[in-house]
C-alpha cells in the first residue's frame, strides 16, 4: 500500500499522506500505475456525472479535462510538449536533449498539447454520455500502461534524470502483472480491452522512433506515449462509433 501511494503521489498532485519513508524499490511500483489512473479515471467520471447536469456537452469535457490536466500538475504534457520541440527541431541528438529539459514551450509543443487537449475534448464530447463516462475511467488507466511498455527494454537517453527512475528497469513480471490489472479494469467495458494489443504496438513504434531521434527514451518521451496513447484511445472509440460497434 505504501507504495502505491508513493506512485500516486510520484504522478498525480494528490496527497494521501506526507512524508511517507523513502522506499528503495520505488521503482517496483510501476506495477500500480494502472491503478494510479483508475484513481484519476474514476475522479473525473464522478465529476462529468455531475457536471454534465449542469452544462452542456462542451463544456463539460472542456472542464473535465481542465480538471485532468490540474490533478496530474500536467506532468504528462509538459512531457509531451518538450518531447515534440525537441523531436522536430531538425538539430543534433544533443542540442534536441538540450531543448527538451528547456522549460521553455517553443512552436511545436504549443501546436501539439493544443490539438492534444481539443481532440480529448470533442472526442469525449461526440460520444454517448454513458460510452463518455466510461472513457474517462479506462483512458487514464491504457495512457499510463503505455508508459510501462515505453519503459520496458528501453535505453535511458541521458545520463542522469527523473526517467531513469524506471527507464529500461522494468522486469517482465513488472510488465505482465501491470498488463493484468489494467486489462481487469479493461473488463467495464469489453470493446477497451481490444485497445491494449494497439496500445502495445504503438508504443514498440514510439520507441522505435525515440530510438531513432535520440538513442532512447526519457520521461518526457514517457509522457509523451501517455498523452499520444490517451488521443489514440478516443479516436479508437470514436472509430468503433462510426462503425457502429461501440
Amino acid at each position: 500500500m505504501k507504495r502505491f501511494i508513493l506512485t500516486l503521489q510520484f504522478l498525480t498532485r494528490i496527497t494521501v499522506v506526507k512524508d511517507l519513508p523513502y522506499d528503495q524499490d520505488f521503482k517496483k511500483g510501476i506495477i500500480y500505475f494502472p491503478l494510479v489512473g483508475l484513481v484519476l479515471g474514476l475522479i473525473l467520471a464522478i465529476a462529468y456525472k455531475g457536471l454534465i447536469y449542469l452544462f452542456p456537452p462542451v463544456i463539460t469535457s472542456s472542464l473535465i479535462i481542465a480538471l485532468y490536466v490540474a490533478l496530474t500538475g500536467g506532468l504528462h504534457l509538459d512531457g509531451l510538449g518538450d518531447t515534440f520541440d525537441g523531436f522536430y527541431s531538425s538539430r543534433t541528438r544533443e542540442r534536441m536533449l538540450e531543448i527538451m529539459k528547456d522549460s521553455r514551450l517553443g512552436t511545436n509543443g504549443v501546436i501539439v498539447i493544443i490539438f492534444s487537449l481539443l481532440l480529448k475534448i470533442f472526442g469525449l464530447t461526440t460520444l454517448p454520455q454513458e460510452k463518455a463516462a466510461l472513457a474517462l475511467i479506462l483512458m487514464p488507466v491504457l495512457g499510463r500502461l503505455a508508459q510501462v511498455y515505453g519503459a520496458f527494454q528501453s535505453k535511458y537517453a541521458r545520463e542522469e534524470g527523473l526517467g531513469n527512475i524506471y527507464i529500461d528497469k522494468v522486469t517482465g513480471l513488472e510488465v505482465l502483472s501491470a498488463t493484468v490489472i489494467a486489462s481487469i479494469i479493461a473488463l467495464l467495458d469489453w470493446s477497451s480491452l481490444a485497445f491494449i494489443p494497439v496500445l502495445w504496438i504503438f508504443s514498440i513504434l514510439f520507441k522505435a522512433h525515440s530510438k531513432k531521434v535520440i538513442d532512447g527514451m526519457t520521461g518526457d518521451t514517457l509522457g509523451a506515449l501517455c498523452e499520444l496513447t490517451e488521443v489514440l484511445y478516443v479516436l479508437f472509440l470514436l472509430g468503433l462509433v462510426s462503425l457502429n460497434i461501440y
